[in-house]
This record gives structure tokens, sequence and C-alpha cells, in this order.
């Protein structure tokens, strides 16, 4: 394990070429194929790549000229101002480092540091971290979801209109380059690119939408059986709730390529935040059961890793710790099955800190079943790294934020669920009879803060 010096030590390093020097923004990129976009950590905002570019260079899907000037900012210490969330960790007095020193510590990227250190900014340069959406048609239409990244709310929203009285809610943010991902120059381009970064790669990782649901992915998986890539991990989100058929396929494919050795490892991503009937509220079509049953199959059939993202919001606290228990079933069963857990931040309405503190018990309850099943490296039973980040979450939630944000928050989600309930026929407080006593409140937030006549009562 790395001493705390010799973090410094690299830390140091990194700094010694400029303080505003991230190796992220040479080495890792976030493709959007569907739109065109691009962005090199997911602070920044993504910015289009230009056609014009892309014909002349496959590579402009990672190295457009606008990145290129934020490389030269960093290379001569200037701070991009795209990257302020780095920014202003750096400018705080806390001890936490920010994501620039955290990115480029990282094994894709720190190995390299001295030769991109080296580079001329306009140098092409292969990334050795690619995330890539092919394609954006999903199967879910998860309530934290944009239109964007889910075909599902693109349909909600061309049907129903946009929410109202709540701003820029679920609607598109940029203009769709083609509807069939076999025609899209950027999907093209991809295929011409991958080639020649391949050898270099340290991971793939594909998303959506639903990547089980693009030809793409299958695509890919096709090339690594007939291309070693040795030292690529690959990695993929999926929802786990689509057919059998196509989860069967998908395991069919990549069964080959592991067992010739084609790549490194392979690793499956998938998201659930809530516990059964709570999960599959938030996350309009999910199966939850299935979902599990997959992720059973995906460990008895290839014995994966598996990492389970949970975005701990408003909808995760009343049933976590029946969650947690099934993460430790698996957990037991199986072993290599891992927790992540992050805090909601964004749409605000759905973040877990605006509960009353009534409701904080139920987080406390859930923090200390994890608490007292813990194991210093994890195995069967939770990492201490588990624990940690659940107490982080836990201890966001009951610190104290300003009133009139917290009402403003529950108004939101008071406008939020009325609608939502009537778009997928659902209702908030079925899933949700915790929630009765904090609804009473959210409608009352909703009146004074938006100044509306209330029309049918909710609850």
């Amino acid at each position: 394990m790395e001493s705390l010096k010799d973090r410094k030590k690299r830390i140091d390093s990194i700094n010694e070429v400029s303080e505003s020097f991230c190796l992220a923004k040479w080495l890792q990129v976030t493709i959007d194929l569907v739109h065109g976009t691009n962005h090199s950590c997911h602070h920044p905002r993504r910015h289009l790549i230009p056609l014009e570019e892309l014909e002349q260079n496959p590579s402009a899907l990672h190295n457009t000229k606008f990145k290129k000037e934020k490389r030269k900012e960093m290379l001569e210490g200037r701070r991009p101002s795209e990257c302020e969330y780095c920014w202003q960790i750096e400018d705080s007095s806390g001890p936490e480092k920010s994501d620039r020193l955290i990115k480029s510590l990282d094994h894709w990227a720190y190995p390299h540091k001295d030769r991109i250190a080296n580079s001329h900014y306009e140098d092409d340069v292969a990334p050795t971290y690619v995330e890539v959406m092919f394609d954006k048609g999903c199967n879910l239409a998860c309530g934290y979801c944009i239109a964007d990244v889910s075909s599902r709310i693109e349909q909600e929203i061309k049907k129903f209109g946009p929410y109202e009285e709540l701003i820029d809610h679920r609607l598109p943010r940029n203009e769709k380059i083609s509807d069939d991902e076999t025609t899209n120059p950027y999907v093209i381009a991809f295929w011409k690119w991958l080639p020649t970064i391949i050898e270099g790669l340290h991971t793939l990782r594909i998303t959506g939408g639903e990547p089980l649901l693009s030809v793409n992915t299958f695509k890919v998986l096709d090339y690594l059986l007939e291309n070693e890539s040795k030292d690529l991990t690959l990695a993929i989100n999926t929802n786990l709730s689509v057919k059998d058929v196509v989860i069967d396929r998908f395991i069919k494919k990549l069964k080959p390529v592991l067992q010739k050795g084609n790549i490194k490892k392979f690793e499956l991503f998938t998201s659930v935040d809530a516990y059964k009937e709570q999960a599959e509220y938030i996350r309009e079509g999910l199966d939850y059961d299935k979902m599990l049953s997959n992720i059973r199959k995906f460990k008895e059939e290839l014995g994966v890793d598996v990492i389970i993202n949970c975005t701990f919001g408003v909808y995760s606290i009343p049933k976590f710790k029946l969650f947690l228990q099934d993460i430790l079933e698996l957990k037991k069963d199986y072993g290599r099955v891992i927790l992540d857990i992050s805090y909601l931040n964004h749409p605000r309405y759905l973040r877990a800190n605006m509960v009353t503190e009534d409701l904080h018990s139920y987080i406390k309850e859930s923090l200390e079943f994890m608490g007292g099943r813990v194991s210093e490296f994890g195995g069967n039973e939770f990492s201490e790294y588990e624990l940690e980040k659940f107490k982080r979450v836990y201890h966001w939630i009951v610190s104290k934020e300003r009133m009139d944000q917290k009402n403003q928050n529950r108004a939101d989600l008071y406008t939020f669920v009325t609608q939502f309930d009537k778009r997928y026929n659902k209702d908030f407080l079925t899933a949700f009879p915790e929630y009765k006593d904090f609804m009473l409140n959210c409608k009352k937030s909703y009146y004074f803060v938006k100044k509306l006549t209330i029309g049918e009562d909710y609850v």
C-alpha cells in the first residue's frame, strides 16, 4: 500500500508540471456519439465535436481543437474556466484533494505523466480511458435522468410536453445527429479510430441509454474476439432489466472473449438506488428481482466483478436496510460484488438532505446495519471503503442546509411527483407510505414557495 509520503511525492510531481495540470484532459474521454459531444472528466460541460474536424481526423472524437486549447492553458499554469469544480476544492481550506489530483494519480493516468508533460498541446493523444455512448435507446425512464440519454424520456416529453413549474427538467440539451446508429458519422468515425488506440487502452467502458440494446455493443465483442487487447478492461453499464434473450446473447458473446484471454478483465456495472417497489418507482421500467437474478447469472456463468452504483436520493431512505440485506446476500454467495454509494446532487429536489429530521432514523439504522457487517477488504461482507462512502452520504444528509433552499426543493419534489404519477400511472405514497407526513410538508412548501392555488389534495 502506498505511503502518505510517496503519495505526496507523486502529487508534487504533478504540480511541478503546473498547478493546473490534469492528466484527464489528455487521457480520459467520455464520448456521446448520439449528439457528437465529448468531455474529459465529468465535471466540465460536454462540448461539440465539429464534423469538419472529424472528417479530417477521426482522433477529433477526443482531440478537438477546443480541448487542445484547454491543454495549452494547463501546461502554461492557467486554469481553464470549465474546470471550476476542482478550482473551488483547491481554493478551499479543507484537506480534500481535488479530482484533478485524484484522476491524475490513477493507474490509467500517472504512468504516462512524463510523456504527456513533454508533449505539445496540439499533439493528438491516444486516451487510456474511454467511455462511449453509441445509442440512447433505453427501456427505463428514471426519475433523475434526461432525454439526452434515454429514448423513453424523450418519448415521454414528446407525448406530455415539459414538466410545468420545473425549469428544463428532463428536457433534451443537445440535438441528435441521427436516429440510426449505423449511419451516424460519429459512430463511423469511432470504428475508424478504435484500432489506432486499442493497443494502449486501459479501460473501454460502454454506457447509454441501455448498451445491451445497441448493435455496436455486440460489435465491440465481435471485434475483441478477433483482436487481442491483453491489457484492456472492458466495462459495461447496464440496468439488467432487458429481456432474457438479450442477456443470454451478451453472455454467449462475451464468454469466448474471456476464455481466449483476449482482454485482461470484464467489469459489470449496474445502477439501483433503493429497495424493490421504491427502486421501481423512481426507475420506471426497472424489474428489481430480475436485476438481482441477472447479477447472479453473470456471477455464476462468468465470475466477473459486479459494481452496483447507488445514487442515494430522497427515494433511497425508507427501505435502504432491506436493499443492503440483498447486497449482503450476493456478497456471501459470490464475493466481489461492490456497492459504490454516492449522493444525488441533481436535480436538487430529489436530494436526500431535504427530508425532515424524523426520517434520519431510517438512514442511521441502515448505516448501523452496514457498520456491523464490515471486514477490512470486503469479500463476503461490506468493505471499509463501502462503509466510508455511506458515512459521507449520511453526514451530508444530516448537516444543516438553508431552510429556504429546503423549502424550494420540497416544493419542487411535490411538483415533480404529482406530474410523474399522472404520466406513468403511479402513486408516490403507495410506493412510499413512510412519506405521508413528509409529503404534507412538501405540499405546504409548494403553496408558500410557488404561490399557487392547489387543486385536488394529494394526500
